[in-house]
């Protein structure tokens, strides 16, 4: 498929190229006001020579705070407003993103509290931190600018504020449901490793290693407290109503509304764990392409992908018998500090008006992250920027999609914290493309005709993808398709298999395909297999030859199609292996038994980010936030999506929903220690 002669499908750009890489769809968030034009200046430590950093024994130094000889380095300098070129300083973006604190004048204030702990946002880390808060003993204030109706539907009907508790997979490591199912112990090194290697080392080792060493601990106390409210579970919630049904429970078809007894979130199925086809014979951990994988996560099935409220509302009644306020439909507006810099507390704006928090021990920071502010986006995201502008976008097409403005964020650089350098990743970045099958190791052919890479490096597929001729790839396979699918690591978009019945449905859409339609058929996708209504384009032919055809290809670009598989099944039955590019032998399966079975998909360069944003606020292995010259801000924290150390490049998934489970643990541990201050 040539650039010029791309087919009367256009490498079905259309509604293939959005299920082939739904996981990497980019939506957008609407302009919004930059703010004043000025950011509030702070004061600045020493700083030495003004153009450059003096040499020691070694020399002058190389440019402003370049490299001298030992002692000659510059002195770190806080963050003073805007640079000539009206970046905020110390950020490469563009734009006042940031702006001045708001100042509250003490006369507008009209009431004042006080709190051990103040903890902003009462998403999954903020419910945590409370939890954590309270088991300590601590008097706590939840600030949530949401509605209580935004996280649990009165009339009982999941999944329909998605504003709120958003996600339904808890990642943890060593946890009784997980090891009594056959997942587990785990070397937890092994596990901080991954992670590490994933991120390429831009991330703080030892928050990982907090959040994989507790994790398991977290969730036992999460379970703990859920089920001591087993009584007003079962009057509560043993007869939900649910309607657009997504999965398939006791013979339920998707498509029927029902009741359901959601009285025991944690009773099979409907609590499930992601893991390979048990007909594969894995071991855990799954290694692909250098990466490893395992099945650490508790999934609180998804009628419409939101039933995690059924277990987090009892956590939120916990805290509140315990010494917690949840203040719902109140805004976080700026830190309070006293001479030296600690944090204080935390000024709010209510129905009433502003409200002042102060916190005895410290307040923690969990209010997400910022994919609803354009300019924050446009700024610190630089790798979408720069393919945004390359594709004619402009930040003013980059719409909202989200509430999530970093507000956290910019309290803790207004209080002198940081935001971690770039890279700065979001969720769709880094967790690899999906064909109709799931992410597996099927052979990867670009636009052109070519193989271009390790399918079973998983965690890069998407951007090498992305660099590919119009991010366009085929996927393509034969009959013995499970011998690849079925064994296929546990990446973000990996098949799930938790119940083996799913690899039963697959097959069957399979056997369907029609050989030779040129509008392809539609089959169950495995990426997201407990969504029945999830579905997958492919298309199937007698030769090679044909398929080429009905995937668009054309001319030379067909020509080179058949000469790729042909090379490839040469490696595939070579001893030396794939002496292209190193993937792994066991996936390294021959492409010779007819029907021959394709997909393909497309990523935008146009679109912008996604999701949630992952770059958050410098701390150290506490959580408690630094300054720009690396010292502690007493009394502030940070956890969740405000917390920066956990992903570096972008989201990445040695197990499933380590994002729901980090920001849970990190919740829990910083509201633990907080309390304990």
């Amino acid at each position: 498929m040539k650039e010029a002669n791309l087919s009367r499908r256009d490498f079905l750009a259309g509604a293939a190229a959005a299920g082939g890489f739904a996981a990497l769809g980019l939506a957008g968030c609407a302009p919004k006001s930059n703010g004043p034009a000025n950011v509030e200046q702070v004061k600045t430590a020493d700083t030495g020579a003004a153009d450059g950093g003096e040499g020691g024994e070694g020399g002058e130094g190389e440019g402003p705070g370049g490299p001298g000889g030992p002692g000659g380095a510059r002195e770190p300098q806080a963050f003073s407003g805007l640079t000539e070129d009206g970046r905020v300083r110390g950020y490469c973006g563009p734009g006042d993103w940031l702006g001045a604190a708001p100042e509250v004048a003490a006369d507008e204030i009209v009431e004042t509290r006080d709190y051990d702990v103040v903890v902003l946002g009462g998403g999954h880390a903020g419910l945590m931190a409370a939890c954590g808060a309270v088991d300590e003993g601590a008097t706590v204030a939840v600030v949530e600018m949401q509605p209580w109706s935004s996280y649990v539907d009165e009339e009982g009907t999941s999944g329909t504020n998605l504003a709120g508790w958003y996600g339904e997979d808890v990642g943890h490591v060593n946890f009784e449901f997980l090891i009594g199912r056959g997942f587990g112990p785990y070397n937890t090194g092994d596990i901080v490793a991954e992670f590490c290697k994933r991120a390429g080392g831009r991330v703080n080792p030892g928050l990982l290693r907090n959040y994989v060493q507790n994790s398991g601990s977290m969730f036992d106390r999460y379970k703990e407290i859920y089920d001591s409210y087993e009584a007003e579970r079962k009057q509560n919630d043993s007869a939900v109503y649910m309607k657009d049904t997504m999965v398939v429970i006791d013979g339920v078809p998707a498509e029927d509304e029902g009741t359901f007894d959601m009285s025991n979130m944690f009773e099979y199925p409907l609590c499930n764990t992601q893991a390979a086809w048990s007909g594969a014979n894995v071991e855990y951990p799954i290694s692909c392409g250098g990466y490893k994988t395992w099945p650490c996560n508790a999934q609180f099935y998804g009628y419409q992908g939101n039933n995690i409220e059924y277990v987090h509302k009892y956590i939120v009644k916990h805290t509140q018998e315990n010494g917690a306020d949840w203040l719902f439909e109140t805004t976080g507006v700026v830190l309070t500090q006293n001479d030296n810099g600690d944090v204080t507390g935390l000024i709010a704006k209510g129905k009433d008006g502003y409200i002042q928090l102060n916190a005895n021990k410290g307040v923690v920071l969990a209010a997400g992250d910022f994919i609803g502010d354009p300019a924050m986006c446009w700024a610190l995201l630089n790798e979408g920027m720069e393919w945004g502008e390359r594709n004619g976008a402009e930040m003013a097409d980059w719409t909202q999609s989200g509430f999530r403005v970093g507000a956290a964020h910019k309290m803790g650089c207004w209080a002198g914290g940081m935001i971690e350098p770039s890279p700065r990743g979001w969720m769709a970045i880094g967790g690899g493309a999906n064909g109709p099958w799931g992410t597996v190791p099927l052979l990867t052919i670009n636009s052109e005709g070519k193989r271009f890479m390790n399918e079973g490096a998983i965690p890069q597929i998407a951007q090498v993808c992305l660099r590919q001729p119009h991010g366009l790839c085929a996927w393509v396979t034969d009959a013995n398709w499970q011998k690849t699918v079925g064994a296929a690591p546990l990446d973000h978009g990996a098949p799930n298999f938790g119940m083996d019945d799913y690899m039963t449905q697959l097959a069957a859409d399979m056997e369907k395909v029609e050989i030779g339609n040129p509008e392809g058929s539609q089959v169950i996708s495995a990426n997201l297999a407990e969504r029945k209504m999830m579905k997958g384009t492919v298309f199937a032919a007698n030769t090679i030859d044909e398929l080429a055809t009905l995937l668009g290809y054309e001319g030379e670009a067909a020509s080179e199609f058949v000469k790729s598989v042909e090379h490839y099944n040469e490696l595939c039955n070579s001893q030396d292996g794939d002496t292209d590019f190193g993937k792994d032998k066991a996936y390294m399966v021959p492409i010779d038994t007819p029907p021959f079975y394709g997909g393909t998909g497309q990523l935008s360069h146009y679109s912008s980010p996604s999701m949630v944003t992952l770059s958050g606020l410098v701390t150290d292995e506490t959580q408690n936030v630094l300054t720009t010259d690396w010292k502690p801000i007493k009394g502030l924290y940070a956890a969740g999506n405000c917390l920066g150390g956990r992903y570096g490049f972008g989201y990445s998934t040695p197990f499933a929903g380590n994002s729901v489970g980090m920001a849970m643990t990190h919740g829990w541990l910083a509201g633990k220690t907080v309390a304990n201050l």
